[in-house]
């Protein structure tokens, strides 16, 4: 196991409390303290502070209010993972994509026959629940013959799950029996995850553009496999086969902006047949921006 290095900032907040956290139900006391105090917020609506004063009052009140940091980079550490828990079990239950890669097949959920007394417990299996990077390469390895995640990140990738964890379980302090479980942050115990909110951003779109890589890692993989069964000229032929796939990848992060009325409107109405034309006219525009990416790729590919 490597040793951290990367120091794990905390902004400078005082706290004084009465409760014993060091005790089961002094946790327990502090960690619902905590959850009633986010409903707290101060007050900066008076006084005589100027604007670009309360503004940077607001943005350091989120590390007054304990543990909100701590709570973005648990909801960011989440969504991750069920990132990976819902793409793998959508791309198992794709019958097209499931056609080129059948092993696919292990990654879709079975339900499990439950009585009443067990209501808590999973009504299915979950074969994507994989928290682990290392164990995530391993999952999209054996089913699609890639590694999306680099092993240089594997440290950072499993502090943040510890973090997640500690979160959830330990009011946001850090235990003495996770201190040496770090790779990547060093962390003291005790210490409180409660950082400034610039690390939080940071660290929350280090988590989503890990997110993505893995999404443009197996998308290249599907199109590399489907795209030879397509014919020539697959890029003017337009196949269903090959829109449905652009539809399921989700038109590849690209966004066009609409330019007519958005909203609701009443079926049959002049603005809801507007609405219909425009969004007719950006799922074109998003249709041959990812044509134009792939037919890129495939050509990189074959130069390389």
């Amino acid at each position: 196991m490597t040793s951290p290095t990367v120091p794990f900032p905390a902004a400078s907040v005082s706290e004084w409390s009465a409760i014993r956290t060091t005790s089961a139900s002094g946790l327990f006391a502090y960690r619902h303290m905590q959850a009633v105090d986010l409903l707290e917020f101060p007050d900066f609506g008076g006084g005589d502070m100027t604007a670009e004063q309360r503004r940077d009052a607001l943005q350091n009140s989120v590390n007054f209010q304990k543990p909100l940091a701590a709570l973005a980079i648990f909801l960011g550490v989440v969504a991750l993972e069920d990132f990976v828990r819902d793409f793998g079990a959508r791309l198992a239950d794709n019958a097209q994509i499931s056609h080129h890669f059948p092993a696919l097949a292990e990654l879709r959920s079975k339900p499990i026959a439950r009585t009443a007394d067990q209501a808590f417990k999973r009504l299915d299996t979950d074969p994507t629940g994989a928290i682990d990077p290392q164990a995530i390469n391993e999952l999209f390895q054996k089913s699609l013959n890639v590694e999306p995640i680099s092993s240089t990140e594997f440290s950072r990738l499993r502090d943040l799950a510890l973090i997640r964890h500690t979160v959830a379980h330990h009011a946001a302090m850090i235990r003495a029996v996770d201190v040496p479980r770090f790779q990547y942050y060093i962390l003291r115990s005790g210490q409180a995850i409660n950082p400034p909110s610039e690390f939080v951003r940071e660290t929350l779109s280090y988590l989503y553009q890990t997110g993505r890589v893995i999404e443009n890692c197996v998308r290249k993989r599907v199109f590399s496999a489907v795209i030879p069964s397509l014919g020539p000229e697959w890029w003017n032929a337009r196949p269903p086969q090959l829109l449905e796939l652009i539809a399921f990848f989700d038109y590849f992060g690209f966004i066009e902006t609409a330019v007519g009325p958005v909203g609701h409107a009443e079926p049959g109405t002049l603005q809801h047949k507007r609405m219909k034309a425009d969004a007719a006219h950006i799922k074109e525009k998003l249709t041959v921006r990812c044509l134009e990416m792939l037919r890129s790729d495939l050509a990189a590919k074959h130069e390389g």
